[in-house]
């Protein structure tokens, strides 16, 4: 009887549009809204353009406050230092001259910085971004995406000699396009904010491999 009586409950509950846990059935999501149709080709041309030339120019202004430093230590003392540092951070040795003083490094972006790190610079750059892009190509611009696994970041230093037996290091960065995007034309520069934080990552290795030289130098 008592079954027969949740039975007749449970279909009056369905015939009325009400759900088991006595609530209304929730309404229909709406249909989302059509993306918007690409521009011309040439719009998307011009608007990289425009972000590239951007990015460069702040690319350069960082490279000059914080791209290069110099240290009151061997030229090779310094070398070996910079390669721990960048090897620490993942990042994998290309090419390696330590007489020349050159050495350069890659990895799949957004290496030297973490997955978080680069949602950080994504949050902190998307505002100048759209700043570029969206008045050039409306609303497709909030279509576009920077995914860090179309390059593989690239880092090329230089360690030389300065008068007084000191160092000077110097750091260069370069994107190497991997998958390239349909009718998004490539970018050679990081965004700027990831330049900075890639930057102060690599100074900060730098200088703790520094310190984990100390030690045995006096053993030695």
């Amino acid at each position: 009887m008592r079954a027969a009586l949740c039975i007749a409950i449970c279909a009056a509950l369905v015939l009325c549009g009400c759900e088991a846990g006595f609530g209304t059935r929730p309404a229909p999501a709406p249909a989302p809204a059509p993306k918007p149709a690409p521009p011309d080709p040439k719009a998307i041309d011009e608007a990289f353009k425009r972000l590239n030339k951007l990015f460069q120019d702040e690319y350069e202004n960082i490279l000059a406050e914080r791209g290069s430093r110099t240290v009151r230590i061997e030229r090779g003392a310094a070398f070996d230092a910079l390669q721990a540092g960048l090897v620490r951070l993942g990042m994998i040795v290309e090419n390696r001259d330590r007489d020349l003083g050159i050495i350069s490094v890659a990895a799949p972006a957004p290496k030297p910085l973490g997955a978080e790190e680069w949602q950080k610079t994504m949050l902190a750059d998307m505002p100048m971004m759209g700043a570029v892009l969206c008045p050039v190509l409306g609303d497709y611009c909030r279509q576009i995406k920077f995914e860090p696994e179309d390059y593989v970041v690239v880092i090329n230093a230089t360690v030389r000699e300065v008068a007084g037996g000191g160092a000077e290091v110097s750091l260069t960065t370069r994107l190497r396009e991997i998958a390239p995007r349909p009718g998004v034309p490539r970018r050679d520069y990081p965004p700027p904010t990831a330049v900075r934080m890639a930057l102060d990552k690599i100074w900060a290795a730098f200088n703790q491999a520094l310190a984990a030289q100390k030690p045995r130098s006096a053993a030695n």
